[in-house]
């Protein structure tokens, strides 16, 4: 008898030691899109998105990630509601605040000061913050985003979840969007992992002010090449322009600038460490009347 109990022990004790790894908030090339409604008369619609790039700033001792916002403002007649698609920033980014992480602890930090936004320690039966300001946590879960299983903390609301290197089911800032039809928030990625809470709404992006996101009604792409496509350590990149220097710039699918700057003479672009996905280049050649955009896919 002694035998077999102790076979049983050694059979479930690494089952009892394992435990999920922490994912903690990512602090760069992360985005939250959401979608903005007038609901007055359903007129105008604001799609945004709250973004990390990786700028840091010090704040009251602690170093905080910038966050900004990108705004798409479109206006139509009585009950306009545009489908979501790529865009273009309809004004230049702004900060809209910071974050910082501590013993999986997440801060904003606003007008209104440091507040603490998700608490990555809590058990089932503790209360964490919250849209309404706090909410209990009814259980613990994970869910599977892009491979990976990240903790989810269900609570008394059935509509809202807390999951661990993502923020919540309604965005980055629980405030901001209390669940109300005036605002949708669409989805989260960062590198290759994407979280929609409702899969059915494609995760589209919102690009730089000045850029173009359509590749439309360009010039004649034989004057410039960007080649391997797809790449993998180097990108090169040549002309048969005459006009000398041409300046460009390098943009994730989520709106991020990797490179810019002047080529000439065939460069040679490092892009080895960069995340594998999609990217666009954008050429301004002097003596085209619009830019030239190019897609890039690393793999």
């Amino acid at each position: 008898m002694k035998k077999h109990l102790f076979r049983i022990v050694l059979f479930l004790s690494p089952l009892s030691c394992f435990s999920q790894a922490y994912i903690p908030m990512p602090s760069d090339s992360a985005v939250w899109r959401y979608r903005i409604y007038d609901m007055d008369y359903i007129t105008q619609i604001l799609d945004n998105s709250l973004f990390i790039n990786g700028k840091d700033t010090v704040a009251n001792g602690y170093t905080y990630h910038k966050l900004f916002s990108r705004t798409c403002k479109q206006t139509g007649a009585p009950g306009f509601n545009p489908p979501f698609v790529t865009t273009d920033a309809s004004a230049p980014d702004i900060v809209y605040g910071a974050v910082r992480e501590e013993s999986k602890k997440v801060y904003t930090l606003a007008g209104t000061g440091e507040q603490l936004i998700f608490d990555f320690n809590a058990v089932v039966g503790d209360m964490i913050p919250a849209y309404s300001g706090t909410i209990k946590v009814t259980g613990i879960d994970s869910i599977l985003i892009s491979g990976i299983y990240h903790k989810r903390y269900l609570t008394t609301d059935a509509g809202y979840s807390v999951i661990e290197g993502v923020g919540s089911s309604r965005g980055l800032l629980p405030g901001i969007n209390d669940g109300g039809s005036d605002m949708l928030f669409i989805c989260f990625t960062h590198a290759t992992s994407t979280y929609s809470p409702d899969s059915t709404i494609p995760c589209t992006y919102i690009y730089p002010y000045g850029y173009q996101s359509a590749v439309t009604n360009v010039n004649d792409p034989s004057e410039i090449n960007v080649f391997p496509v797809p790449a993998n350590d180097l990108l090169h990149v040549s002309t048969n322009t005459r006009n000398g220097v041409l300046n460009m710039v390098i943009v994730s699918s989520v709106g991020q600038i990797m490179w810019q700057g002047d080529v000439k003479d065939e460069p040679e672009i490092p892009v080895g460490n960069w995340p594998r996905g999609v990217y666009y280049v954008t050429i301004y050649p002097g003596k085209f009347s619009a830019p030239l955009i190019k897609k890039l896919i690393l793999d």
